[in-house]
């Protein structure tokens, strides 16, 4: 692996002391998956139902904290705190700072759930009611709303705001988790407790985005067999990993500005492209109705949605669903923070939450509004039977076959798989990023981690992404997902309480909350 020496106080080589014992760590894992796939499986699933049992209520109401803690940053004083100099302009447009934002948040999972999810929700219905009822397709759009806004980007803005205030404000020359815990810690985050909470990070950032692989592989396999006329298989699921492998290569030998940005701009386009096609030529009254209505319903019943628990029964919803995007969005937590915070030079507190919020959640609901309802809606109309599918052959199938009664479907699977290829390419390589980051030993704002180091995170998430693909289906994604979620509750405990603490500390705190610095 290639290293950088000092430049302008920069050290661009990898933190030996985080970079081993996660290795170790994930590469046992690794082996342990793929050569002993159903003892894996068992032990994971044991271990996460164990937790979700006990502790699963606990993610939501830490939920719910996250969004209180957004409208308190938006309106508060705190949010004309700015991260940079007074005068200093945003590093990325507001543009490309959302699309980048956005690809890194919800990756190639959206287009997945977007449809894959409001069938569940038919076929196993929650709020007791029956399946494919009308109550049913009441909920269904409802919860798939709440999951992928209030559930899901709160957990992203918030851990940001510390990270870029320790970064940007204090001039603490490393992008990591650990560095917000310092007003915490003091010295003893630079120590074996800051290397923990590294690794703590850099294992649960792998699992979920592993996760993300695991959903989104399968899925391109299924479409591309269906436009080539092949029968999906491992080899094809290799081949698309092979693909994006290439993709990602390129975006990281041309860097953040020259790589990321542009296939998270070129990916918005895909998506508005395909998001317009499917809402012009579907049934577009139908998607309009539907999105409204859901809306109105999931405003109304928010909280009753987002605290249900179903204590009266052995029904399994909340944990299978809500608690599941608490402890998924979680995990994404500290990686969105950081990447995040790398870029948003320039900008405020209250841009950050507000525009994120904003951007994050109508993009969401674009995508979920448009395939979520030519979803329903074929299936409410008999033109295909989704959630026979979805029961009888899994969540790709399904998707392959609601695409596919579109007008022009054919097209539209050729764009999904254009589409998710490079959004599995831009997630590799954010990650890549910003884990590397963290295991710089010290990167001072204006450089980057070397790309040998961004090249071997890659390799690593790619073996890890195999080990989920390797067990198959769902069960094993969402373990992933959740048991990084519960690593990642501890540093972003510590980034929030840091960040009261430091903007109670600053002076500085007092020119940048006060009219005219007075």
């Amino acid at each position: 692996m290639a290293t950088s020496g000092n430049s302008e106080g920069a050290d661009l080589r990898p933190d030996k002391k985080i970079l081993i014992p996660a290795t170790l760590v994930l590469i046992a894992i690794i082996a342990c998956s793929i050569l002993f796939t159903e003892a894996s499986e068992k032990v994971l699933k044991t271990v996460y139902t164990a937790f979700a049992q006990t502790t699963g209520t606990l993610y939501l109401w830490v939920t719910v904290g996250m969004m209180f803690l957004c409208a308190f940053f938006l309106f508060s004083r705190y949010g004309e705190i700015k991260f940079g100099e007074e005068d200093e302009k945003p590093e990325f447009n507001n543009y490309s700072w959302i699309a980048m934002m956005f690809c890194s948040g919800v990756a190639g999972a959206v287009m997945f759930w977007s449809i894959v999810e409001p069938l569940f929700n038919l076929a196993y219905p929650p709020q007791f009611a029956e399946p494919l009822s009308r109550q049913s397709f009441e909920w269904a759009m409802s919860y798939v709303l709440l999951h992928w806004g209030p559930v899901t980007w709160p957990w992203y803005v918030v851990t940001a705001l510390p990270i870029c205030y320790m970064y940007y404000k204090r001039k603490k020359p490393v992008l990591r988790i650990s560095t917000t815990a310092e007003p915490v810690l003091g010295e003893k985050v630079n120590g074996g407790i800051g290397k923990g909470i590294e690794i703590f990070f850099i294992i649960g950032l792998m699992f979920s985005n592993a996760a993300v692989m695991g959903v989104s592989v399968p899925i391109v396999n299924h479409a591309l067999g269906a436009v080539l006329g092949i029968e999906p298989s491992f080899t094809l699921e290799l081949i698309v990993l092979g693909v994006s492998a290439v993709i990602f290569t390129v975006s990281v030998s041309l860097g953040l500005k020259k790589g990321i940005k542009i296939l998270s701009d070129t990916n918005v386009c895909i998506a508005l492209a395909m998001v317009f096609f499917c809402f012009v030529a579907g049934p577009t009254v139908f998607i309009m109705d539907n999105f409204t209505s859901s809306f109105g319903h999931m405003l109304g019943n928010f909280w009753d949605m987002v605290f249900w628990t179903d204590p009266y029964t052995d029904g399994t919803f909340p944990q299978d669903w809500t608690i599941f995007y608490a402890l998924w969005m979680a995990s994404y937590g500290p990686f969105m923070g950081l990447f995040i915070a790398r870029i948003s030079r320039g900008r405020s507190v209250r841009n950050v939450v507000g525009m994120g919020l904003a951007g994050g959640i109508a993009g969401s609901y674009m995508i979920h509004a448009v395939f979520g309802g030519c979803t329903m809606y074929a299936q409410l109309n008999g033109l295909v039977d989704a959630v026979g599918i979805l029961k009888a052959s899994g969540g790709p199938a399904a998707l392959v076959a609601t695409l596919n009664s579109l007008p022009m479907g054919y097209i539209v699977l050729i764009g999904y798989c254009v589409f998710s290829t490079i959004f599995l390419a831009t997630s590799v390589d954010s990650c890549a990023y910003v884990i590397s980051c963290a295991a710089t030993t010290k990167l001072v704002p204006g450089h980057e981690p070397t790309r040998g180091h961004r090249f071997y995170w890659a390799i690593i998430q790619a073996g890890l992404a195999l080990a989920a693909i390797t067990m198959g289906g769902l069960g094993p994604v969402r373990i992933f997902a959740n048991f990084s979620g519960a690593l990642m509750l501890i540093p972003i405990a510590f980034a929030v309480a840091a960040w009261f603490k430091m903007t109670k500390e600053d002076d500085a705190l007092v020119k940048y909350c006060k009219p005219n610095g007075k």
